[in-house]
């Protein structure tokens, strides 16, 4: 387990990314860092172990390795480094064996292997990082467009951590208030507070933490892609639009009304933009216990969907006919063209898009449609994935108790009762930040690193 390793060994591994490259770096960290490295290096010039930062060009004897190998050395003293501690990277050729030869070399001194993150690791145990920072590192890394890495970097400047900190200083500062207040309740220094004017500070600030975990809600898509859900009624052609976009057939297509029970999803290359595309049952009253849950299924899956393609046929449907109301992102299609002679200039045809899977009329202009309107949202720029996954809740229930004790100040409950809400507020959000830890929340952000981060 990652919490139970020693923050006091020394650790070595590649950190430069597998293959052959001009450059390779084998990292160290811990308090033999410099000796292990520098028993071995014959500098170009003979110079004092560095009180701050610095470089130094040289080479380096290796076991294994007859001639001497040319390398660069940079040099971090603690504690002004990423991890807290003594850092060194050994630069030199990007060949995999030489760098797994310098490793080997490194790791029969006194270093031992570093475990995925734990590099990262060290910097959230030294304080040089809180969690959020940590798990902003691997959202630089596994960013998979420039949305998604800028998201990342504001994460990793502080842009979730700061806002939290700041309020949970000014709820420690209300706890140590109310608190006095219990302990001091005769004397007449101790001025009460203006209920009505906290509740409503506490209203503000449970506003602001509902809309960051707003912020991060993954809505379970697979590497962060956008979710884009066919809805509509029984036989409206959803399926069959479903393969034409994929240009394959994976979905079940039938004339029967009630074919799709469960929902089916598939990447799809939309514009240039990867989506994740979801077909699901006709919206119909449920009957069968197997009827009821494809609705169930159904109604997640769109609640869930970044845009929803609510699909009409053309050849059952009425031109006029609005289609699903919703508070989500919607582009509204008309399916089954080819079997209607649609007129555009029908009410309602207009804001459809006309399509046919089976001519291909109308895709290309429905991918378009899609893309225009998911590069409109912010989801590329979502926090990371793990972020939301650990956090949300936390933050969800930090809103309840902040709302809680907002309520009771309004309602002239006992400070003892503010107090208690307001403690429980304080716990999830320092779960957020990494206040409050275990080492299975550690287990579970850091594992996900590769080694060497």
């Amino acid at each position: 387990m990652l919490g139970a390793l020693d923050p006091n060994d020394t650790i070595a591994a590649v950190a430069s990314p597998p293959g052959p490259a001009a450059r390779g770096i084998v990292r160290l960290s811990g308090p033999a860092a410099w000796s292990i490295v520098l028993g071995s290096f014959l500098p170009e010039h003979e110079s004092p172990p560095p009180r701050r930062a610095e470089t130094r060009r040289g080479s380096l004897r290796v076991d294994g390795l007859r001639p001497l190998l040319p390398v660069m050395l940079a040099l971090w003293p603690a504690p002004r480094t990423y991890t807290g501690q003594d850092v060194v990277e050994v630069h030199l050729v990007g060949s995999p064996p030489v760098l797994s030869q310098v490793l080997s070399h490194c790791l029969t001194r006194g270093a031992r292997p570093a475990q995925p993150g734990e590099f990262t690791l060290r910097a959230f145990l030294s304080g040089r990082i809180d969690l959020t920072r940590a798990e902003a590192v691997l959202g630089v890394i596994e960013a998979a467009n420039p949305a998604q890495l800028d998201a990342a970097l504001e994460q990793l400047a502080g842009g979730l951590s700061g806002p939290i900190l700041a309020w949970r200083d000014r709820l420690l500062d209300l706890v140590a208030h109310l608190e006095a207040n219990l302990d001091f309740t005769e004397e007449p220094d101790v001025d009460p507070l203006g209920r009505a004017a906290l509740a409503e500070e506490l209203d503000r600030s449970a506003a602001d933490l509902q809309a960051i975990a707003r912020r991060l809600d993954d809505r379970d898509r697979p590497e962060g892609y956008p979710r884009v859900v066919l809805v509509g009624p029984p036989n409206a052609g959803k399926s069959r639009l479903f393969n034409a976009l994929l240009g394959r057939d994976c979905a079940i297509v039938s004339p029967q009304a009630g074919t799709t029970r469960d929902y089916l999803t598939a990447l799809w290359d939309c514009d240039g933009l990867t989506v994740e595309l979801v077909d699901t049952a006709g919206i119909e009253p449920a009957g069968d216990a197997i009827a009821r849950q494809a609705q169930t299924f159904r109604a997640d899956q769109a609640r869930r969907a970044d845009l929803l393609l609510d699909c009409r046929s053309a050849e059952t449907d009425k031109p006029g006919d609005a289609g699903i109301a919703s508070s989500q992102p919607v582009v509204r299609v008309w399916t089954k063209c080819d079997l209607a002679d649609l007129d555009p200039d029908d009410t309602g045809s207009a804001e459809r898009l006309p399509t046919s899977a089976v001519t291909g009329a109308g895709l290309e202009e429905l991918r378009v449609a899609i893309a225009r309107r998911l590069r409109g949202q912010d989801f590329e720029g979502s926090l990371p994935v793990g972020t939301a996954a650990r956090c949300r809740g936390s933050l969800l229930n930090a809103e309840a108790a902040v709302r809680s004790a907002a309520e009771s100040l309004l309602a002239g409950g006992g400070d003892e009762l503010i107090v208690f809400d307001l403690r429980l507020a304080l716990e999830e959000m320092g779960k957020v930040v990494g206040a409050v830890v275990t080492d299975d929340i550690l287990d579970r952000i850091f594992r996900r690193f590769c080694i060497g981060k």
